[in-house]
């Protein structure tokens, strides 16, 4: 399994002193600091504690005998390293044992499941994890992984290079993986394979630790030959409001699958999903979305509940704003001057996806950025290099927008979409704050009152 791998080899030292206790501090190696908040209990008795700003813990009275002192804490369990422990005696009752737990560093990960020395540089993470059947559970050996993000790396003061990179790793004998050498301060995108069947594409950050596990479960094709077709999945959750207001226009869905609006009781149903791991989203205008895997197995209903915070709007000091029939008046002007690229709510109407809204459109290259966005739209920097790519400035329905809130939308929500590849080429009003990129406008049903 690939729990043992991961029962870290701890730094303890004891030394004996007088006063029937223990006395111990948690480093946390990964972080290069004392780790605090920790729970720390002697397993076997009821005794537990919590460590300080400093790391340090403390247990008095304790009687004379052999104990097992475990630690755990939230921000280990989010980068795979669920409970350490270490065995420790109490020689007689006046003594005094004092220890240091310590989690090995990135560094010693590295040599030990890298097979090189840790080099400094942004890709320097490591993700791991094993890979199961979804029917059965049983651990696959020889499974693949590929592990894929998009690298912004700067030409100049306004423009940047896309690099898209990826790296790959297959299962050991017990199902268990290491992937070495990913982004660590940006969305990875990770998949498993095991013959022509795959998990769905899985969001993965691994935070200051530069170190995540993330478990996957693979839905195996029924052997060649077979008359009956594969069991779908079918996904039920509830959406939850962090300030219980309703969520207006709120989509839920399966990357790579199905979406749906919302009940009005915030609930919702999924049908015919592909079995596996598989990444549902939640989006909500005014609301920071949520994104996490979700575990489908073929003929039974998984179930999650996701809550949305709202998300901060800065707006202008001062905004003009023309009415709202005025602004598609003006689209249809600057449609027929043929500056930018345009696509009408005609055009639209044919389109299924939102990446499909853009896909097509020239020089127009789409990226993954994070978690809350399924994409951004990337287009050439103000150098003639085609090469040089920078993040293209969104607006929807005037407004200064993220990408995050695009993907609240569907093509069928849309009445217009600009792009234009020249801060010259956009209109005036959304050119202030563009930084020399391009600018996509993006016009949604609302503005016309609909």
């Amino acid at each position: 399994m690939i729990a043992a791998p991961l029962s870290f080899l701890l730094l303890a030292a004891l030394q004996q002193g007088g006063g029937g206790a223990i006395r111990g501090q948690v480093y946390d190696s990964l972080l290069h600091a004392p780790l605090a908040g920790a729970d720390v209990w002697l397993r076997g008795t009821e005794r537990r504690t919590e460590t300080g700003s400093d790391g340090r813990f403390r247990f008095d009275a304790v009687p004379a005998g052999r104990y097992i002192l475990a630690v755990s804490h939230p921000g280990l369990d989010s980068a795979g390293i669920f409970t350490v422990a270490s065995p420790l005696t109490v020689a007689t009752p006046a003594d005094t044992a004092r220890i240091t737990i310590a989690t090995p560093s990135l560094a010693t990960l590295w040599r030990r499941r890298c097979g090189m020395e840790l080099g400094s540089r942004p890709d320097s993470g490591m993700v791991f994890g094993v890979v199961q059947d979804a029917a059965t559970n049983t651990l696959l050996a020889g499974a693949a992984l590929i592990v894929s993000w998009l690298r912004l790396v700067q030409v100049d003061n306004v423009n940047v290079r896309a690099e898209n990179r990826d790296t790959r790793a297959a299962t050991d004998s017990v199902g268990g993986y290491y992937v070495c050498g990913v982004a660590a301060d940006v969305t990875l995108g990770v998949r498993g394979y095991a013959g022509s069947d795959s998990t769905g594409l899985i969001d993965v950050r691994v935070g200051a630790r530069s170190l995540a596990r993330q478990d996957l479960t693979i839905s195996l094709a029924p052997p060649a030959g077979g008359s009956l077709p594969r069991p779908m999945a079918m996904l039920r959750g509830r959406v939850l409001s962090s300030d219980g207001k309703t969520l207006f226009g709120a989509r839920a869905g399966v990357r790579e699958a199905a979406s749906t609006a919302l009940q009005p009781d915030g609930t919702f149903l999924l049908a015919a999903l592909p079995a596996g791991t598989q990444w549902v989203t939640v989006q909500a205008i005014g609301r920071q979305g949520a994104g996490q895997p979700v575990d489908l197995k073929a003929g039974t209903t998984a179930t999650v509940t996701m809550t949305l915070e709202p998300l901060p709007v800065l707006l202008d000091p001062l905004r003009v704003m023309a009415p709202r029939s005025r602004q598609m008046a003006e689209f249809e002007e600057r449609r027929r001057s043929g500056l930018g690229y345009v696509r009408t709510e005609a055009d639209l109407a044919r389109i299924k996806t939102m990446r499909g809204v853009f896909t097509g459109i020239p020089t127009v290259q789409l990226g993954r950025a994070r978690a809350t966005s399924d994409f951004i739209v990337l287009l050439p920097g103000p150098s003639a290099s085609t090469r040089a790519y920078c993040v293209a400035s969104l607006y929807i329905d005037g407004f200064r927008s993220g990408y995050e809130q695009l993907s609240a939308y569907l093509p069928s929500d849309l009445v217009g979409v600009e792009v234009y590849v020249r801060t010259t080429q956009a209109p005036i009003q959304y050119q202030s704050v563009s930084s020399g990129c391009g600018v996509v406008l993006v016009w949604t049903k609302y503005v016309e009152g609909r």
